[in-house]
């Protein structure tokens, strides 16, 4: 009865964390290069099957969430017709400068953010957008106030991750590499994508499969609170019986 309790505990936990996940991903339906977020669930390994053998296989008791990674799949696109507007078709990644940190993002749409009166293309937040060599995007100034955009899309660097559905979501739509990512290189001529100017790419969640999702977690969560309720009921008949 016990076992069926953390059962059923287990499973509430893990069904929370999906809905937090499918959650997320409904409220980024309508930001600007998001990628959905997978999570899928493992049996948790805890309890030794054969306690009087030295060979001791573990069995589990409920399950757990865990990452599956992201969805990067292509989205839609939506021309805009802004010189500082891009997207990417095809595999590939734009990088920023967040405080020293290079991170990732498929969204493009950039803007002009002045350091000590000097144009710099960043992007919404204010990360500096980073050319194919991992440096700032200086914007040339013309008469006046005036800034010269010409060859800007030459200018923009793509790179290539090897394993992108294993980067780290951080904040406002922005990804990190790390051990599982494999290697990070700039595209070069022959990869396969196009950068198109004028142009921002949807997120790729589809809402018919979020909230078939949320169906199936909800009436996961709610069979899990059975198995918990159940288990609470047959051990208070257990202690009912030991008076």
């Amino acid at each position: 009865m016990k076992a069926a309790f953390h059962a059923g505990a287990a499973g509430l936990l893990a069904q929370q964390a999906a809905m937090d996940n499918i959650g997320n991903n409904i409220a980024n339906v309508n930001t600007y290069g998001y990628k959905a977020e997978n999570v899928g669930f493992e049996s948790l390994l805890a309890h030794e099957m054969y306690v009087n053998l030295d060979d001791k296989p573990l069995t589990g008791v409920g399950v757990r969430a865990v990452g599956l990674g992201l969805n990067t799949q292509q989205g839609s696109f939506h021309n805009t017709g802004n010189t500082l507007d891009f997207a990417i078709q095809g595999e590939g990644w734009f990088a920023v400068d967040n405080n020293g940190t290079r991170e990732y993002t498929r969204s493009g749409a950039f803007q002009i953010g002045l350091v000590n009166n000097v144009p710099y293309l960043t992007d919404a937040f204010g990360c500096f957008v980073l050319d194919g060599a991992g440096n700032r995007i200086q914007i040339p100034q013309g008469e006046g106030s005036s800034v010269d955009l010409t060859g800007i899309a030459d200018r923009v660097g793509v790179f290539v991750v090897e394993r992108s559905s294993a980067m780290q979501p951080t904040a406002e739509n922005r990804y990190r590499v790390n051990d599982a990512t494999g290697t990070v290189r700039a595209a070069v001529e022959g990869d396969d994508y196009t950068l198109r100017q004028g142009a921002v790419e949807f997120s790729n969640v589809k809402m018919e499969d979020e909230m078939t999702n949320m169906i199936m977690a909800q009436r996961a969560f709610q069979m899990s609170a059975r198995v918990v309720q159940t288990s609470d009921e047959l051990e208070q008949e257990v202690n009912t019986l030991r008076m």
